[in-house]
């Protein structure tokens, strides 16, 4: 397991109780914004982001060449507002804490949901049944259309050359 936490680099084979005490120090005013915790293989990871008290969770799962991305939720997100998070301590743009992260209302959780989350991740490398997660893996994939560098364009089974039709 990988822990990386804004400010403090990231470390390698880390417990428990080390990731328990990052997430912690993001409730503190100068603490960081934002955690991300990996699974060995580099490619599957959960991540959360925010400053005071109001935080976003996600999570990826990787196979073979593709993604899915997810986002814990509370709520009916069909009919949530358009919200912001802040965070990210340096900025080149905003002022510390102040880069904004575009979510909906219903995104937006307490750091006791990015606890919850993120320990049960490291426990079993895989995102909390008893929580709400919310397919979010379309958004990225509408950012990379069209863009020269975009790393995904489509999500399909290798030896499937084309996305399946809709009826």
């Amino acid at each position: 397991m990988r822990l990386t936490l804004e400010g403090y680099g990231t470390r390698e084979r880390v417990t428990l109780g080390e990731v328990a005490r990052a997430i912690d120090q993001m409730a503190s005013p100068h603490g960081p914004t934002y955690i991300i915790v990996e699974a060995d293989d580099r490619c599957s990871y959960a991540q959360a982001a925010g400053t005071d008290g109001r935080y976003v969770v996600e999570g990826r799962d990787v196979f073979g060449e593709g993604f899915r991305h997810f986002r814990l939720y509370r709520g009916d997100a069909a009919a949530s507002e358009p919200s912001v998070v802040y965070y990210r301590r340096k900025c080149s743009k905003h002022p510390p804490r102040g880069c904004p992260l575009k979510v909906l209302a219903v995104d937006v959780v307490g750091l006791g949901a990015v606890k919850t989350a993120i320990l049960h991740y490291v426990q079993t490398f895989e995102r909390s049944p008893g929580l709400q997660w919310r397919d979010i893996t379309q958004e990225f994939l509408a950012e990379s259309v069209g863009r020269e560098d975009a790393e995904v364009s489509a999500i399909r089974p290798v030896g499937n050359p084309s996305p399946p039709r809709r009826p």
